[in-house]
């Protein structure tokens, strides 16, 4: 304070013991001095009222908070306010200081009070106050305590002269700005000659989105506040901008004194204090002493009490400075365009309005700044509650339509309807449905005199339809599959034969052949018998026992005869370590087909089927996106399968029969043929289709608005974070037919399920086994026709010699 320090303190004391003996009713106020801050607050002090620069109020704040004492503090401008909860703070002014030096300080009480909680802001100022800009620029960066830290860009707008070369710099300064990495959040320090253009421009380029936040600080506005509301009529549908401006001019004779606002204050305590002292002593007259200690209250609660009376009693009543007034606007626009309750009034037309200026607050130095609302009411607040009309129609899974206890049709389920659910609590808007019959897309969201926010459909996003349109992200990737008739299992009577191809089986059959003969000839061959005196005419000597000795040890079997050299046993040797092996091999072989099921080689993917070697037909369904792919593909693949395929509006029963047979395959979407599968499930209570592996064609759904809507991008943000979470994929699930058993992995025509052996299984067996009683009895036949035949003819020789 300088020079003033003395005669300020002299009036200041006046000025207390004045106000004590006029106001204090109740007990009394015992009041120290101190022209230093190194004060020892643990005394039994009740209050602070400092009146120094920032750093010394702000130490003095921190000794004050830990001893539970008012703060009331007058100090320099720029400075961090206090936090409101525990402190009272005016940044000190004389009053002749110009409008845009209050800047800084309504931006720092914009930080302090979370009015705007960006953690990356963008500046544009004019070339005006390029010379003060870096207070601004300081506040912005502030990160005391209590402020969020800020990442700051700042951008110059220069001011030529003539308008033209105002408007081309100003888009090339909002062409230079990065809002990838700037953010979207934008603070314009400027004048309103330079705020229309810069509306205009900003709007042109789309950075006024309902994702970005567009703060315009204006310190002179030289028109009254009427006029101004006027000049930002280029707020449109969905834009979030709001205006801080200077509402009051500096007067000559405005001036500010310290001495008024610490009367204010000291005014305003005692009769706080006054106040206080005489509830408590209501509530002690009526009690013990005992109960007193129990229920009064303490050093913090006074303390809240206190500033919550002295802040009620000063609040918008600052009749210290009337020179600094600053108006808080924002402007509602979300949902004007679709809302309900501004519809036409019989055959009337009423022009729509494009938005509301809300007055949701001010700044002052003595009451900081004041909101009302939130600064930014559709960033916090969505559509605020509005109610808009959205269109539909039936189609299952994604909406499904009934009829309500009036009768008028209504969307009560369907994945669609569960998104416009979770968007409508998270946007907050409600909503009324227009019901109507399938159609062309074609760009109009019109019904009657309402303008449709957003067709609550599950449409399929088509390039074409895009010139009139606008789609979401993909709520849904449906993909197309193919159904078939599930794959049968082979006939198993021939299961015996299956451990070796007839490749193994030929080498087996002429081993066995080779090696009778073999054994017998190394048998007649050897010396050894010939040294040792041995037969070789019996036993192994004969072809018919070695064949016979080899296929018994084929089977495991022993034989009644070795041979006696040790040639014929390195032989017989051998072929034992072969049958080992070739017995192992086919034994395991054996038992896998046996547990494994041989299944018919099933139709898995869309080669298979064009190469059509079972003679099979195919079906699509017509006005389907797979057709129309199809039609217009130049892929050979294909072009085949749209050549063969059969168009069908429904599949019929007739179709669904040859499916079952396995002369047809349907091509549709693969949740639509789990329903095909599931209702032919319920009808014969078999599995007889399933699905191919084969998964092809991405058909995405996603939700119709407005061509260059500016939701899009919120609606879109707002999906995403539904598909992050699992929500859509869950209620997709919530509309697939409920599981059974040919569902899951069962559904799929590769899957193989454990198999327990049964008499379809050895069925090869019996007929080997009848086979060699047959060819038993045929030999015992010709053996006993022979034996008839050599005694007849013995018989005969016999009886032409007794004749002779």
């Amino acid at each position: 304070m300088g020079a003033e320090y003395e005669k300020t303190l002299e009036e200041t004391k006046n000025i207390v013991e004045k106000l004590i003996r006029e106001h204090l009713k109740n007990g009394g106020l015992i009041v120290k001095y101190y022209s230093w801050t190194s004060i020892n607050l643990k005394r039994d002090f009740s209050a602070v009222l400092s009146v120094s620069n920032c750093k010394n109020t702000w130490e003095i704040y921190r000794e004050a908070v830990r001893e539970r004492l008012v703060m009331l503090s007058i100090t320099d401008p720029d400075c961090p306010r206090l936090p409101s909860s525990s402190a009272i703070m005016i940044p000190r002014s004389d009053g002749s200081a110009n409008s845009f030096e209050e800047v800084s300080q309504i931006i720092l009480d914009m930080k302090s009070s979370r009015a705007i909680d960006w953690r990356t802001a963008t500046l544009l100022y004019d070339q005006a106050y390029d010379a003060e800009i870096s207070r601004c620029i300081l506040s912005l960066l502030e990160d005391r305590e209590g402020i969020r830290p800020l990442t700051l860009t700042e951008f110059k707008i220069n001011a030529p002269t003539h308008s033209w070369e105002k408007r081309k710099e100003i888009r090339r300064t909002l062409l230079g700005i990065p809002t990838a990495y700037t953010g979207k959040n934008f603070i314009a320090i400027v004048n309103v000659a330079t705020l229309t253009l810069l509306m205009e421009i900003s709007k042109d380029l789309k950075l006024v989105n309902p994702s970005s936040q567009w703060l315009y600080l204006l310190p002179s506005t030289e028109k009254t506040s009427s006029d101004f509301t006027t000049s930002a009529t280029i707020i449109n549908e969905g834009d979030n901008v709001a205006f801080v401006y200077n509402s009051a001019s500096k007067a000559q004779n405005c001036s500010v004194s310290v001495l008024c606002y610490m009367e204010a204050y000291i005014l305003h305590f005692i009769r706080s204090l006054s106040k206080l002292i005489r509830e408590e002593q209501v509530v002690f007259g009526q009690i013990s002493d005992e109960e007193w200690e129990i229920i009064r209250p303490s050093k913090q609660e006074r303390k809240n009490k206190f500033l919550q009376m002295i802040r009620t009693a000063i609040t918008a009543k600052d009749e210290c400075n009337k020179c600094s007034q600053w108006k808080i606007q924002s402007a509602e626009t979300w949902g004007y365009v679709y809302r309900t309750d501004l519809m036409a009034d019989g055959n009337e037309m009423i022009e729509r309005k494009k938005y509301t200026m809300l007055d949701i607050g001010y700044w002052s130095p003595q009451d900081g700044f004041m909101l009302t609302d939130a600064l930014f009411p559709h960033a916090k607040f969505g559509f605020r509650g509005v109610q808009l009309v959205f269109y539909s129609y039936h189609n299952p899974p994604w909406q499904f339509v009934t009829y309500n206890e009036s009768g008028s049709p209504v969307i009560s389920s369907g994945v669609v309807y569960d998104i416009l659910k979770e968007l409508s609590r998270k946007l907050n808007f409600t909503y009324t449905m227009v019901i109507a019959q399938p159609t062309e897309i074609n760009g109009s969201f019109v019904e009657g005199n309402i303008t449709i926010l957003l067709a609550a459909i599950g449409s399929t996003v088509n390039e074409k339809q895009k010139k009139f349109v606008s789609f979401t992200d993909p709520i849904s990737i449906q993909t197309y599959s193919f159904i078939i008739s599930r794959p049968r299992e082979l006939s198993r009577v021939l299961l015996f034969l299956s451990p070796f191809g007839p490749d193994t089986w030929l080498c087996l059959a002429t081993a066995v052949a080779l090696m009778g003969p073999i054994l017998c000839v190394i048998n007649k061959l050897s010396p050894y018998y010939e040294v040792h005196n041995k037969p070789t005419n019996t036993g192994l000597g004969k072809v018919n026992n070695c064949f016979w000795y080899i296929y018994g040890a084929l089977l495991q079997q022993g034989g009644l005869y070795l041979p006696y050299a040790d040639s014929g046993r390195i032989i017989i040797g051998t072929w034992w370590l072969v049958v080992l092996v070739i017995v192992t091999t086919y034994c395991g072989n054996l038992v896998a087909f046996l547990t494994f099921p041989k299944i018919d080689i099933p139709v898995n993917r869309v080669m298979q089927l064009l190469r059509n070697e079972r003679g099979m037909t195919w079906s699509i369904r017509r006005g389907t996106f797979l057709e129309e792919i199809l039609m217009e593909s130049s892929e050979p693949k294909y072009m085949q399968l749209y050549k063969g395929s059969l168009v069908i509006n429904e599949l019929s029963d007739d179709l669904v029969e040859r499916i079952e047979t396995g002369q047809h395959v349907h091509i549709d979407w693969r949740n639509n043929l789990r329903y095909l599968m599931k209702r032919q499930f319920l009808r014969t209570d078999r599995c007889d289709f399933a699905l191919s592996t084969d998964e092809f064609l991405d058909e995405q759904i996603a939700l119709v608005m407005p061509k260059d809507s500016p939701y899009l991008e919120l609606v879109n943000n707002e999906i995403r974070r539904m598909h992050q979470f699992g929500f859509i994929e869950r209620w997709v699930a919530q509309y697939l037919p409920p599981k059974d058993k040919c569902s899951g992995s069962s559904a799929r025509v590769m899957d193989v399920q454990n198999h327990t052996v049964n008499s379809s299984d050895m069925a090869g067996s019996y007929w080997i086994l009848l086979l060699g009683f047959l060819t038993g009895l045929l030999v015992f036949l010709c053996e006993f026709a022979i034996s008839w035949y050599l005694r007849r003819r013995a018989a005969k020789a016999a009886t032409v010699a007794y004749t002779n």
